[in-house]
């Protein structure tokens, strides 16, 4: 974490229209954007906030987040992700949650890594309702580690094997080149292709031949990786 509040560290800086709220009492930076938005969510929906937001002000230091000039910066994330993440709290259509799997995936991604435990279960319930190829949610909950053992009682021990297996596999190429033995450290296309092989996945085509090629700064919290 680091911390600067001169005003020459606002140059450049714009404000997230949509999420720059008259009232809110949370100053974050995202890239190059100010967000302004209600403290309270955070430190009631996510572990790692409210254990960094309790941090006591330096002596002589506004208490982080509470201006422009002292902005919590958030790492590795996209400013438009964390609008993404945001809507959870400010939807105006009242418990009507509608969006993309882009959308939802990246709010879970988010959710897990800052520990909003009701955000990711509601990510979850949102993409079970999506139709999204078997493969893509196995790589997806597998990437973020959301699979439990009631899972693999629900999935079988046909898939749990296989799974088990490639989850193996990944932290076995994890650990080559001196990376995290992590599979949250496998590249998308990377865990992909370690799932299908385990799961026997054929690529489309292939049956065919046709187959083709100054601020407070909080890093990291929780699990979880960049942001696509």
């Amino acid at each position: 974490m680091s911390h600067t509040s001169n005003s020459e560290s606002l140059l450049g800086l714009q404000r997230f229209d949509d999420y720059y709220l008259p009232g809110g009492d949370l100053y974050c930076l995202v890239e190059n954007k100010l967000f302004r938005v209600h403290r309270y969510f955070f430190e009631r929906e996510s572990k790692f906030f409210k254990t960094q937001l309790a941090v006591p002000a330096t002596p002589g230091r506004p208490r982080i987040g509470t201006a422009d000039g002292n902005a919590i910066m958030l790492d590795n994330v996209r400013s438009a992700d964390f609008a993404k993440l945001l809507w959870v709290f400010y939807n105006p259509k009242y418990s009507l949650y509608e969006s993309t799997v882009e959308d939802w995936s990246t709010i879970l991604e988010l959710a897990q890594r800052w520990e909003f435990a009701e955000v990711k279960n509601l990510a979850v319930r949102e993409l079970e309702k999506l139709d999204l190829p078997d493969i893509d949610r196995i790589v997806l909950y597998h990437k973020l580690v959301l699979f439990t053992v009631e899972d693999g009682l629900r999935l079988g021990m046909e898939i749990v094997i296989p799974l088990s297996r490639a989850r193996e596999c990944a932290r076995n190429e994890g650990t080559s080149g001196g990376r995290s033995p992590s599979p949250a450290s496998l590249g998308g296309t990377e865990l992909t292709n370690i799932i299908k092989d385990h799961f026997n996945i054929k690529p489309v085509g292939k049956a065919n031949g046709t187959g083709g090629g100054g601020n407070r700064k909080f890093k990291g919290g929780g699990a979880g990786g960049n942001s696509a």
